[in-house]
């Protein structure tokens, strides 16, 4: 059970700080040595931010450990990419596999460091205020945290993730506005209902939400093969994330 507590406080912070914290231009900006810095800096004081109603000398030391490693790998990831750029050698594939890789190694480091505080026998003790707040709404600190990083994970995680893994296999007359907008819009209410779903147990009700999807963009399926595999694909990606996610709560 610590574990898990551990486990779900780091992963929390990490995708405050890895996702949401930096958005469009600002993301950009972690091409250089001064912003990826930054970013460790400002992910740090998510981290540490988000740890605060728990706040102990371990979970302290947890918070800083999992900041620094997320460093490296950002120094790594970013000496990486720049030698590939230099070359022009930089594609969609590769910068799928470099989001991949990269989010992979984080994971690890983040069980490895939940692991560590586990191993060190130290408890999570929050504050009393905190407590008295969760008891007045009859509510359990964990599962808000849980709906909390599902709900979180399942909007721009996911769709950061799909949109690196399709990059490489996007129909090349697909509509970029409707992708970067619409698209992204539709593919969180949709993870949303399915999640609620998915909680109270009415997993047949998922099937309704995909075709509901698939009856909308049926013309445009039936007639053109790449863009029925890239939607095909997608789907079910989104739906594998949604599972995933359901796990946490």
């Amino acid at each position: 059970m610590m574990f898990r507590a551990y486990f779900m406080l780091l992963l929390l912070g990490h995708v405050l700080g890895e996702f949401y914290s930096w958005t469009g231009k600002a993301a950009e900006k972690k091409n250089c040595w001064s912003w990826v810095f930054i970013h460790g800096v400002s992910y740090f004081g998510i981290m540490a931010l988000v740890s605060l109603p728990v706040m102990s000398g371990a979970v302290f030391g947890g918070v800083a450990a999992a900041s620094i490693l997320h460093l490296f790998v950002e120094c790594a990831r970013f000496i990486y990419v720049s030698s590939k750029m230099r070359k022009n050698k930089m594609t969609k594939r590769k910068e799928s596999n470099i989001f991949l890789t990269d989010q992979f190694i984080l994971g690890l480091c983040i069980v490895g460091t939940a692991f560590w505080l586990t191993q060190s026998g130290s408890m999570l003790k929050e504050w009393d205020c905190l407590k008295k707040f969760f008891d007045v709404l009859c509510m359990e600190e964990g599962v808000f945290v849980s709906w909390a990083l599902a709900l979180l994970l399942i909007h721009k995680p996911a769709n950061d993730l799909i949109q690196k893994v399709l990059a490489p296999y996007r129909p090349e007359n697909k509509d970029e506005y409707n992708d970067k907008n619409i698209g992204r819009f539709i593919g969180t209410v949709e993870r949303i209902i399915m999640l609620i779903f998915l909680s109270i147990g009415q997993y047949s009700a998922v099937g309704l939400v995909l075709t509901a999807k698939s009856i909308a963009r049926y013309d445009k399926i039936s007639k053109e093969k790449d863009f029925a595999e890239y939607y095909l694909l997608g789907t079910l990606m989104s739906t594998l994330i949604v599972i995933v996610g359901s796990f946490f709560i």
